[in-house]
């Protein structure tokens, strides 16, 4: 997961100005923020982790910031969030996920409001499921899990994918959903610059992990169905013998094997 802060915005509200640092995900826009915000997100940090657990924080300055302090600034938030972002106890935290969440929701100016959210297999099959609008990832997955029936042993195997659909009518996987995100307002962003759908995918490399899946007929679809999508998009490469298998597998409608 690359965090960056790629640009900032200047703001005037009536004698007021500040500066808006723009918070990317995997090159996707996810939140702005103030710098004293990111401030009081530091000091929650190292109440909680200590100081010597953190990367240098930009010193706060009593004079308005020249443009190339305010560069400078961008650079040392940014250099901040993607080391905070890689230590995996403050980066799986509840400080960590909580702060980017309501981001998020301040950013878009969201109130939390009923809503329904498609999400799609990767066979273009569609799971129409019903939410709080700004609900987070592991609360979205959980109710896609229950709807078509995925047992709860079963349910952390796969995860929420954030795809673009490409100009030549091809898709690609932008990245997986983290739990500091609604996957609403994730795709409501992601929409603004092109076309964008959220899709279950499995949520593991490891492919000793599939034996699990085989044990139940609702796994087992849904991870056929995965690799035969990657196959025809030529995500995973196949011999032409295991294409033939897999063909022949089809016709039989026998998908275990």
């Amino acid at each position: 997961m690359h965090f960056s802060i790629p640009d900032t915005e200047d703001i005037k509200e009536g004698s007021t100005s500040y500066t808006i640092y723009n918070i990317y995900v995997n090159g996707v826009f996810h939140c702005k923020a103030r710098y004293k915000q990111l401030r009081q997100f530091h000091d929650e940090l190292k109440k909680e982790y200590g100081a010597f657990a953190l990367p240098e924080f930009p010193k706060k300055k009593l004079l308005a910031l020249s443009s190339d302090e305010v560069e400078q600034r961008r650079i040392m938030l940014e250099r901040y969030i993607q080391l905070v972002s890689q230590d995996h106890q403050i980066g799986s935290s509840n400080l960590f996920n909580g702060f980017l969440l309501m981001a998020q929701q301040e950013s878009q100016k969201e109130e939390a409001e009923e809503d329904s959210l498609d999400v799609f297999l990767m066979n273009g099959h569609k799971i129409t499921v019903n939410l709080m609008s700004t609900d987070q990832t592991e609360d979205v997955l959980e109710v896609v899990a229950q709807q078509i029936e995925i047992p709860d042993d079963y349910v952390y195997y796969f995860g929420l994918y954030l795809v673009k659909k490409e100009e030549d009518g091809d898709t690609s996987v932008v990245r997986k959903l983290q739990e500091f995100e609604s996957p609403c307002l994730s795709l409501k962003a992601a929409n603004k610059h092109a076309v964008h759908r959220i899709v279950l995918r499995k949520a593991y490399w490891d492919s000793s992990f599939d034996e699990d899946l085989l044990e139940h007929k609702v796994t087992l679809n849904l991870l056929y169905v995965q690799v035969h999508s990657d196959i025809e998009r030529q995500w995973v490469l196949a011999t032409k013998d295991q294409l033939s298998h897999l063909a022949n597998l089809r016709k039989k409608n026998s998908k275990r094997e």
